[in-house]
């Protein structure tokens, strides 16, 4: 049948029932069985399946409803629809008909009639004939051959004889129905077709649909390819894996794959629950995520950093007293106070288990000792051991580690050192805490409170981990050369010893103990019986070393020992023992000679102490008095400090000037200097009220200053001398630079306790007023300085 080129007779029906299509549209040529069940369609069925011509009208719904008894007005219908002819007619038990229909003609309706028992309408035919010979039509025949073609090629064909099939047709006709078999076309685009004028525009709209569907199947076969690729990689790799798996077995080494292991492992950890839960969450991401990816590959780190801490491994404590007291002793000289909090912290230990650990802060001057001593304390204990330095950082990322989304992310220092130690409760020391410095990253200082609190570092947070870290168990040590840098809050959370420098008989006993036999070694003399005379060392000490520690003293004991190596090697005939004329030989002039030379009694100029975090040191401040007009001038680049004790100094004298003998006038019409020398160090502290005083009156009164003294303490207005710190620095200046007589204030005698040893060789006086300074290093005392002092004088107490 050909309904398209076919001549329809004037004897079809003007009129016809209509059956409502909800789902298609029905064209000419096409067979399709339809379910009808409302009653007045199924009564226009039957009448029009009597007639003789046996035609019904197709019209399809705009409204589509799910469910086939749902209602539909005539207003919801389509105004062209396909005038079909009935094949088959069944009549369903259960009530309504099944059509089997085949279109034949395009019609327009022009008039909907609805009655109680039948739907019908008027109708229009509308022939649409192909132009015999058309060119257009030609063309676009071959169009769609050649995209039909094309499909082909790239393995996007419809059905697999699509193109084979549509190469050998040349009807139009034929083409059209074989198109509209192949296509998915919803109601809407299938009903504009059925509406087309001309033929033409009917295969040019198909050719349009043709390539639509060209397209999408040709996305579609792209993602069917990339999931092919994709799973013939996976594919592969399983194969490999398996392969490599099988060739594990046949040597013998069947091991569980990365995954299973690091679950294992995670098992035979002592986590918290959160700590646990978090690590099985990473493991399942690993195992989920492909093991190429970046993401793997920081997981798989991650989880590498969490496996390998010391969870739950301790190492246990000997607290075997007697053994700790030798290793101590054995290791370092002097340092009694710290010696006995160690051996302190190991009873209460051994009789409370989980006692708090201590944290410690040594602060004193460099080469003292105090960095190697958290070792010492390590090995009594029988603890790991690992330094922290903090000299210079700035970041706080390197406490408290990165964030695992940055590039190249790793824990902090403290976790770090936690893996290398392989241990929960090491010896951790914290080097240079008073050099932590802080920027645009952060302040470290800060990021130290939590590790450094005991009630916190319980459950330390690190960024890297995510989960809290127990550091409860660890004995902290922190070293620093001064507090001044480290914040109130930092240097409450610790236990504060101070080291102090070092007299000259205990350099002597760390020379022989440790220093001698320490440089011998690193130099291969320890079998040529190399010897050190006490008068040697104790020529290196006075004359080539100023300091409070003993690290310049080891270097120049271990340059003495280079110079007998090579002697050694040059002319096989080494030195047996180290006398005064060697250390002068090899070493040259002295670098500290004696200034006894120097050791006269000026005018205006009187022997201070001071203390700095490299020891103790011994300044000489000096006044005079010049024409002028009463200023007081400071040089020395002295701190605000330093300055406020010369204007209280001043003020006192003035004061006081009667008393002194001191004419009004001078105030008036001279003005006096005060200068410290090395003007290129910086000077600052309350400790040199007393020897700024003796310098003013010195000048202002022309007398000379006894030089074998030496004094610190500060002066108020009243002059009351207050008490100062660095007691025993001080006093070890003092006798470096071979000081007899050394003032200090009367309420630093509780400061001696302890510190004996630095004081022999000294003759100690006491003062509490500043009168009596003036008495004891005024030479050549005026009558008026030897009555009592002034009334109104108050002691401080």
């Amino acid at each position: 049948m050909k309904p398209f080129g076919k001549r329809i007779n004037d004897t079809l029906p003007k009129e016809l029932p209509i059956i409502p299509t909800m789902d298609v549209v029905v064209f000419p040529n096409m067979i399709v069985p339809l379910l009808v069940l409302d009653e007045r369609i199924i009564s226009g069925v039957n009448k029009a399946a009597e007639n003789e011509s046996k035609m019904v009208l197709l019209l399809a719904s705009k409204k589509q409803v799910s469910n086939p008894q749902g209602v539909i007005g005539t207003k919801d219908l389509y105004e062209v629809g396909t005038v079909a002819s009935i094949m088959r007619l069944i009549k369903l038990p259960e009530g309504g008909v099944k059509v089997l229909v085949q279109g034949v003609k395009k019609a327009a309706v022009k008039e909907i009639t609805a009655d109680e028992n039948t739907l019908s309408a008027e109708i229009d035919y509308m022939p649409m004939n192909p132009e015999e010979n058309s060119t257009m039509l030609a063309e676009l025949i071959s169009s769609i051959k050649a995209a039909a073609e094309k499909m082909s090629t790239t393995g996007q064909s419809l059905s697999p004889d699509f193109y084979l099939i549509l190469s050998k047709m040349q009807d139009p006709e034929k083409i059209a129905d074989f198109l509209l078999s192949h296509l998915t076309l919803s109601i809407e685009q299938a009903q504009a077709l059925l509406q087309t004028a001309t033929y033409e525009e009917f295969l040019e709209k198909l050719y349009e649909h043709l390539l639509q569907e060209a397209e999408v199947s040709e996305v579609q076969e792209r993602i069917k390819m990339r999931a092919r690729d994709s799973m013939n990689k996976s594919q592969k790799e399983f194969y490999l894996r398996e392969q490599l798996r099988a060739i594990k077995k046949e040597l013998g080494d069947d091991e569980l794959d990365d995954v299973e292991q690091m679950k294992l492992q995670a098992d035979s950890l002592t986590l918290s629950d959160e700590t646990r839960t978090e690590l099985h969450r990473q493991i399942n991401r690993l195992e989920k995520t492909t093991p190429d990816s970046m993401e793997a590959s920081v997981i798989r780190t991650y989880i590498d950093w969490f496996l390998a801490l010391p969870w739950n491994k301790e190492t246990e404590d000997n607290f075997d007293l007697a053994r700790a007291r030798e290793i101590l002793d054995e290791d370092h000289y002097g340092l009694k106070e710290i010696k006995e909090r160690i051996l302190d912290f190991m009873s209460v230990r051994a009789l409370k288990k989980d006692s708090y650990a201590p944290i410690l802060c040594f602060f004193g001057p460099p080469g003292t000792g105090k960095t190697s001593l958290g070792k010492s304390i390590a090995r009594s204990l029988g603890r790991e051991y690992f330094r922290v330095s903090l000299g210079g950082v700035k970041d706080e990322a390197e406490i408290r580690g990165h964030r695992r989304t940055y590039v190249g992310a790793m824990p902090g220092r403290f976790i770090q050192g936690l893996k290398k130690a392989g241990s929960s409760n090491p010896v951790i020391i914290i080097d240079e805490l008073d050099k932590i410095g802080s920027d645009f990253r952060g302040d470290p200082s800060a990021a130290m409170l939590e590790i450094l609190d005991p009630a916190q570092n319980k459950t330390f947070y690190d960024n890297y981990l995510g989960v809290p870290f127990d550091f409860s168990k660890a004995i902290f040590i922190a070293t620093a050369n001064s507090l001044d840098t480290i914040s109130a809050p930092l240097r409450d959370r610790m236990e504060i010893i101070q080291v102090s420098g070092y007299t000259r008989e205990e350099k002597m006993a760390i020379a022989e103990r440790h220093l001698i036999r320490r440089a011998l070694e690193q130099t291969g003399l320890e079998s040529h019986n190399i010897t050190f005379s006490q008068e040697a060392l104790e020529h290196i000490i006075s004359y080539y070393t100023r300091e409070a520690g003993v690290r310049e003293f080891e270097r120049l004991i271990k340059k003495m020992c280079c110079k007998v190596a090579r002697s050694v090697v040059e002319n096989s005939k080494p030195l047996s023992l180290i006398s005064r004329h060697t250390v002068e030989t090899s070493f040259g002039p002295k670098k500290y000679p004696e200034d006894d030379t120097d050791r006269k009694s000026y005018v205006g100029v009187t022997n201070g102490l001071a203390w700095t975090t490299v020891g103790g040191e011994l300044l000489k401040i000096e006044a005079v008095v010049v024409p002028g007009r009463g200023k007081l001038t400071l040089t020395g680049q002295l701190g605000d400090v330093m300055r406020e004790s010369a204007q209280a100094a001043l003020s006192y004298i003035r004061a006081h000037a009667e008393q002194f003998g001191i004419p009004h006038r001078m105030f008036t019409q001279f003005d006096i200097h005060v200068h410290l020398p090395a003007g290129a160090i910086p000077k600052d502290g309350p400790s040199a009220g007393i020897t700024i005083l003796t310098s003013i009156l010195s000048a202002l009164t022309q007398r000379p200053i006894n030089a074998d003294f030496a004094m610190t303490g500060e002066l108020n207005l009243r002059g009351n001398v207050m008490p100062i710190g660095g007691v025993k620095e001080k006093l070890l200046a003092a006798k470096r630079n071979n000081i007899s007589h050394v003032i200090l204030p009367r309420k630093n005698q509780n400061d001696m306790q302890g510190i004996e040893e630095a004081s022999r060789g000294l003759k100690l006086i006491w003062v509490e007023h500043a009168d009596e300074v003036i008495n004891k290093v005024l030479m050549t005392m005026p009558k008026s300085l030897e009555r009592k002092p002034a009334q109104g004088k108050e002691k401080m107490h």
